[in-house]
């Protein structure tokens, strides 16, 4: 549906028109833009990975991976730009784009389940692939919404944004979940006392340690936020007790520095100001408004993703102060590292799209928190990467 009366500030030029006349033919071509590139990548990938025995295809693999995640995310605003200008207002639209982007997520995970060996059932499949919709998608998708209403000076956009708010917390929580990512308290055993005791040395309120089974999806993580902490059980296959160590210290900073309510905290500020900056915009702005949602649909996720990597180097940090051993630290993300099969360097463009820096990055950092010599630092990068820590 055209609807040219909101529009009167932002004149639109006969071509404009002209294209607006086609909206019916749009909803396909939605789906194909939304749905070839990133499913032609896929398609590409798996020919090319059975033509050649590939030692790196996981890590390959997780690199395209990344590369479509920046495509989906980027493709949300670029259609919301495109429906502005072509004065666009349709709920079939954003329909479609929702169907797209959970067709591309679904292919994704049924070839996460051949390339990165995962044992996830069709269901598990299913879940991940709504609940990755939902998260982020269709949040930002109602951020969208909040900010065409705050574009037209209507309150309803604080309504948009707070369903924003409750659709991402929860989708983030339930994919965690549909991940495997199952809490199980303990009071025994390596990570409980080892976790204790650092939190003792450095005069930290610690309250849980849990365990996370691996499951399904092979999950190899750790967690810290508010005075508790998680790894998952399979650490202690491939950690010593010093590498464990900085693995627990760096979950240790996230919980001293409160890095998960600094992260909520400065996300709602961050749309908040945006929201109220584009509130007060002068009406000569709206020729400009496809553009403007542009920015406020990358701007703020970039943000986020820049602050995420800072909390991930003060975390490192922390641990090399609490462990004092930053080579065992290094280490120690070395193994995590190999163990997933995941790229050791990245494309400046994707890390830009990350919540933590490169393997490279980090390891430089820990060096130099370490104070250690820099030739040493490449030294035990190069070690790492012959042993299977590859390169992206």
């Amino acid at each position: 549906m055209i609807s040219e009366s909101r529009y009167t500030r932002f004149p639109m030029t006969d071509f404009a028109r002209q294209i607006a006349r086609w909206n019916q033919a749009v909803p396909p071509l939605v789906f194909l833009v939304i749905l070839l590139i990133p499913m032609g990548s896929i398609l590409w990938f798996r020919h090319h990975s059975e033509q050649l025995e590939d030692p790196n295809r996981k890590s390959r693999w997780i690199t395209l991976r990344r590369q479509i995640h920046i495509f989906l995310l980027l493709s949300v605003g670029m259609w919301w730009a495109l429906f502005d200008f072509l004065g666009i207002r349709s709920l079939w639209l954003w329909c479609a784009l929702v169907c797209g982007v959970a067709e591309v997520q679904l292919a994704c995970y049924l070839f996460d389940r051949a390339f990165l060996e995962r044992r996830w059932t069709l269901i598990d499949v299913l879940r991940l692939t709504f609940w990755r919709t939902v998260f982020p998608t269709i949040s930002l998708l109602l951020i969208a919404l909040g900010f065409d209403s705050v574009y037209d000076h209507r309150l309803t956009g604080v309504l948009w944004f707070v369903a924003a708010a409750i659709v991402a917390l929860v989708g983030m929580v339930r994919l965690r979940i549909a991940e495997g990512m199952k809490l199980q308290e303990v009071k025994s055993g390596t990570a409980y006392k080892r976790a204790f005791f650092l939190a003792k040395q450095m005069k930290i309120r610690l309250k849980r340690v849990y365990v996370v089974p691996a499951g399904r999806g092979h999950m190899t993580n750790a967690f810290g936020g508010g005075q508790s902490i998680a790894v998952t059980d399979n650490y202690g296959k491939f950690l010593h007790a010093a590498e464990l160590d900085f693995v627990i210290g760096h979950e240790l900073g996230h919980v001293t520095e409160r890095h998960g309510r600094k992260r909520l905290l400065v996300t709602g500020l961050l749309y908040a100001s945006t929201a109220l900056l584009c509130f007060f915009l002068p009406a000569a702005f709206n020729r400009f408004r496809p553009l403007l949602d542009i920015i406020v649909m990358v701007g703020p996720v970039l943000a986020l993703y820049y602050l995420s990597r800072q909390f991930e180097y003060a975390a490192d940090r922390f641990a090399v102060e609490l462990t004092q051993a930053p080579e065992t630290g290094i280490n120690a993300l070395a193994s995590l590292y190999r163990i997933t099969q995941a790229p050791s360097n990245c494309d400046g463009i994707i890390e830009l799209f990350m919540t933590h820096p490169s393997f490279t990055h980090r390891a430089q950092a820990i060096g130099e928190a370490g104070k250690m010599p820099e030739q040493k630092v490449l030294e035990i990068i190069r070690e790492a990467q012959g042993y299977g820590v590859v390169l992206g």
